[in-house]
């Protein structure tokens, strides 16, 4: 009980606003959807089972997005070394894409309000809907390509670890007490 109050009261000293507690609760619940939806994505890619797969990669990228919000989120609150790495690294495709899901029928069917750019493919010029490249796993959404391949789930997966460590060391050093840590 003791080390669960100093860990509040540390996450409270580094950001009384509860932004950066409220990061440190949902990341770590949202890390294993995300690898969970990836697997459940290729497998469904795999067997042939392509309009399963498209609702997997939604969620997917759904759980990967809600991290990246709530590591910026936490990181422009806390600064330093947190905030350089999350900076380090551009999500706005990821997150395109998953907007893309979310507002297709308007995208494509009602305003037009960020209608995918046509692509020319042999020729041929047409709207890509939303589609998965095989070749080098890439969904696929007007002209734009995002990497969704489990080389690019680990490169994120590590990403996120080392944000939690790096904001671990950052509530450690800001919440010195005078008695210390309890053991």
């Amino acid at each position: 009980m003791r080390d669960t109050f100093w860990r509040f009261a540390a996450l409270q000293t580094v950001d009384p606003s509860g932004a950066v507690a409220d990061a440190e609760r949902w990341i770590p619940r949202y890390r294993p959807a995300t690898a969970e939806r990836h697997a459940a994505f290729m497998d469904r890619w795999s067997a042939g089972e392509h309009d399963a797969a498209l609702v997997e990669l939604h969620f997917f990228l759904t759980a990967a997005c809600r991290i990246v919000a709530f590591m910026k989120m936490a990181a422009d609150r806390m600064g330093g070394e947190v905030k350089s790495h999350v900076d380090s690294r551009d999500f706005i495709l990821m997150k395109d894409a998953r907007n893309h899901f979310e507002h297709i029928e308007d995208r494509l069917y009602g305003s037009g309000k960020n209608r995918p750019l046509p692509t020319t493919e042999g020729g041929a010029t047409r709207t890509v809907h939303f589609g998965f490249r095989a070749a080098d796993q890439h969904f696929l959404f007007g002209d734009e390509a995002l990497d969704v391949s489990p080389t690019f789930l680990h490169e994120f997966l590590s990403f996120v670890d080392r944000f939690l460590e790096l904001m671990d060391i950052a509530v450690e050093a800001a919440a010195q007490f005078p008695a210390g840590r309890p053991s």
